[in-house]
């Protein structure tokens, strides 16, 4: 992976396990492409509750981050900073990505919900929010994130997610396994043409690719844990359509289910418009 401009990873932070186990691994992925961590706090009705039930004031929310931040630097060379603010988690994370360079958010379904009830629905809102892609880690630390595994439907267009694609391997590195989530008898040649002019783009815009089909036999799912266990992937990509003119990325209940799975992957949910003015 290439080493680029230091931007930061961005957390959000409530102090329950799985926003812990976010920043624990967004620390290891910062360390990794050498760029910054951010931790942030959304002081809302849920703190102010927490302070009063257990009688403590805003600096118990000061000595928390502080003694967070210590631990996940210990060890490793990185820079972490600390943002507390007003609001809620949605307007926080939204404004914070918006005033500052941030690279991508980070979350994990590992560990129990706690003072924000960070459940894995409420993840999935916060994901949409975000004007920058956003990483799901899964239950299991992660170490590599090469090579990509991109599921994509060439029938719908492909011209931003190649974009993309080039901007995600300046992070990831430029090999993608690419799989195809449909599969027609009716329609082999065109497919055949589309994957031909994808795969075309791709080789412009120095990127490596290997096609596996979508065999249609079982649920989909279930194919691209195969096909991340065949191909030791090391990431999963997410992009909605370019046809849904979206600045975020929106997960369908499709997209909930891959991102909720057992894959074992960490999931990076990415718009294609995020990237839409480098074209």
């Amino acid at each position: 992976m290439q080493k680029i401009t230091k931007m930061a990873i961005l957390v959000i932070v409530d102090f329950s396990d799985n926003s812990y186990e976010a920043a624990v691994q967004a620390a290891e992925l910062a360390e990794l492409l050498h760029q910054n961590l951010l931790i942030v706090h959304a002081i809302n009705h849920y703190t102010r509750a927490y302070l009063s039930e257990n009688n403590l004031d805003k600096e118990w929310i000061e000595e928390s981050m502080e003694s967070l931040s210590n631990g996940l630097t210990r060890g490793k060379e990185i820079d972490i900073d600390i943002v507390i603010r007003e609001g809620s988690v949605y307007e926080v994370i939204s404004s914070i990505c918006k005033e500052n360079d941030i690279l991508m958010t980070a979350f994990s379904l590992k560990g129990k919900p706690g003072l924000q009830k960070f459940t894995p629905e409420k993840i999935m809102r916060m994901i949409a929010v975000c004007p920058v892609p956003s990483i799901v880690f899964p239950r299991k630390n992660c170490n590599k994130f090469s090579p990509m595994l991109f599921p994509v439907n060439l029938f719908r267009g492909w011209s931003k997610k190649a974009i993309t694609l080039k901007h995600l391997s300046e992070w990831f590195g430029k090999l993608v396994i690419v799989v195809e989530n449909h599969s027609s008898d009716k329609f082999v040649s065109e497919i055949e043409r589309e994957r031909s002019r994808f795969k075309e783009k791709l080789s412009i815009l120095g990127i490596e690719c290997a096609y596996v089909p979508y065999i249609g036999q079982g649920s989909f799912t279930n194919q691209l844990a195969y096909y991340a266990k065949h191909y030791k992937a090391g990431l999963m990509i997410l992009m909605n359509d370019e046809e849904e003119e979206s600045l975020h990325f929106k997960p369908a209940p499709s997209d909930a289910k891959i991102i909720r799975s057992k894959i074992g992957l960490p999931v990076l949910c990415v718009s294609p418009f995020m990237f839409a003015k480098d074209e």
